[in-house]
């Protein structure tokens, strides 16, 4: 169980950054801006706008995740539900990035349904 929750912490991690990385990324002058004090911020484009919006929600679904993966971390079925929802939330990152409406929400509920199996789990 700590691989997955160490996992899904490196995804938060890597997703935290990312919104920055694509806002300055790019010509030398953004890059050059990005060192400095960033008063002002380059105009966000789509891709940034939805870099955002999925590192908020890997952060609403780590609120639930990490809790119950310490409380079933000595219980086997568990581990399957672990399994899915950070094989999960690694597939919502780039098909939400390339904005692939049903399908983002298809695998946003296996996600779910994988923290579904860890509170079956607890019960």
């Amino acid at each position: 169980m700590i691989t997955y929750i160490l996992a899904a912490l490196a995804l938060y991690f890597i997703q935290s950054m990312l919104p920055t990385a694509l806002r300055y990324g790019g010509s030398m002058p953004t890059l050059i801006s990005a060192m400095g004090p960033r008063d002002q911020k380059p105009a966000e484009t789509p891709l940034v706008g939805r870099a955002e919006r999925a590192l908020a929600n890997i952060g609403e679904a780590l609120f639930y995740f990490i809790p119950l993966a310490i409380l079933t971390k000595d219980i086997p079925e568990a581990l399957l539900g672990a399994q899915i929802f950070v094989t999960a939330r690694l597939v919502y990152l780039p098909v939400y990035l390339v904005g692939i409406p049903y399908l983002r929400t298809l695998v946003w509920t296996a996600s779910l349904v994988g923290l579904a199996i860890m509170i079956a789990a607890l019960l």
